[in-house]
């Protein structure tokens, strides 16, 4: 019973300094790379009384610089974060059903719809029948609805700081276009059919919240303008790619 309540005061507490730490970085006039490290370490430590270190069968594709210990990290540019570099437009290099688990954020947007469709269609191959996909992206509807159309005074204060762009026409265009580093940005509905097409059944979430303990205290990011999805491979069914 004590343990037990220690690891749920630990929880609350290093909640707590996620969220202090995420409102401190989009509050700060320019890029800050210690809160970054900082948050980087609070989610280790969340995960680290959440759940037991995964053994090889976890995978995160498009890690950049965030290493998450036990997963094995992909990204086209080696990184000291990096396992296997890979063109994640390409074929994943991983057998079919090898993975329990799957976490992606910040990367569909920068491929072309072509493209990241074949990288959810691997996705999905990679998976064991139950396998999870857990998938942050941006989202067009409250990128439009809360940068441009009712733009609200923290995003654009954001934009205006990290993008430099000001006012909700060049806010929008900046988060769409990210220097020209994004292909396609999703909402809900076009997302989901994608991944329900390829034989997911999918489930909309929110940060750091899951169902699955290792799909916990992953996400980066919480501003308000992405999707969280959480996409099952069923334990039996469709092929990849034919229509549910």
């Amino acid at each position: 019973m004590l343990n037990r309540f220690s690891k749920h005061l630990g929880l609350f507490r290093v909640g707590r300094r996620l969220r202090r730490l995420q409102r401190a970085y989009y509050r700060a006039p320019a890029k800050n790379e210690a809160l970054i490290v900082d948050y980087f370490r609070a989610l280790e430590h969340a995960r680290s009384l959440t759940m037991p270190m995964p053994h090889g069968r976890c995978l995160h594709l498009g890690c950049e610089d965030h290493r998450i210990e036990g997963w094995i990290n992909v990204d086209i540019v080696r990184t000291g974060a990096v396992d296997v570099q890979a063109d994640l437009s390409r074929p994943l290099p991983f057998p079919d059903g090898a993975m329990d688990f799957i976490h992606s954020e910040d990367l569909l947007e920068h491929l072309e719809p072509d493209a990241g469709r074949t990288l959810l269609v691997e996705c999905f191959r990679v998976l064991r029948p139950g396998g999870v996909m857990r998938l942050l992206t941006p989202d067009l509807e409250h990128l439009v609805t809360d940068v441009y159309l009712y733009p609200r005074a923290r995003h654009l204060a954001w934009s205006d700081a990290y993008l430099g762009a000001p006012t909700p026409c060049e806010a929008l265009n900046a988060h769409c276009r990210m220097g020209g580093e994004h292909r396609f940005i999703y909402d809900f509905g076009h997302l989901a059919r994608a991944l329900e097409s390829i034989g997911f059944r999918v489930r909309r979430t929110a940060w750091n919240r899951s169902r699955h303990p290792c799909l916990r205290y992953l996400d980066l990011r919480d501003f308000g303008l992405n999707l969280f999805l959480e996409a099952t491979k069923p334990a039996t069914g469709n092929a990849a790619g034919e229509a549910p």
